[in-house]
């Protein structure tokens, strides 16, 4: 039996779709998430915390 990821944002138990690494933290701060406690090198997120979070950062590294 494998051990599922769930998703790294305090309050959401869905299960991780994609892992990030640390360099994306700003952006989940930006967009007032909490992360729960000691996610580690990859930040795991589930498909819609990971939409938001690559919406911020493509608006921001597109300088919009």
């Amino acid at each position: 039996m494998k051990d599922e990821k769930v998703c790294a944002i305090e309050g959401c138990n869905e299960p991780a779709s994609k892992e990030v690494d640390r360099s994306f933290l700003p952006f989940i701060q930006e967009l007032k998430l909490k992360l729960k406690e000691d996610t580690g090198k990859k930040i795991p997120l589930c498909r819609k915390h990971y939409k938001m979070v690559k919406q911020v950062r493509g608006a921001q590294l597109s300088g919009f």
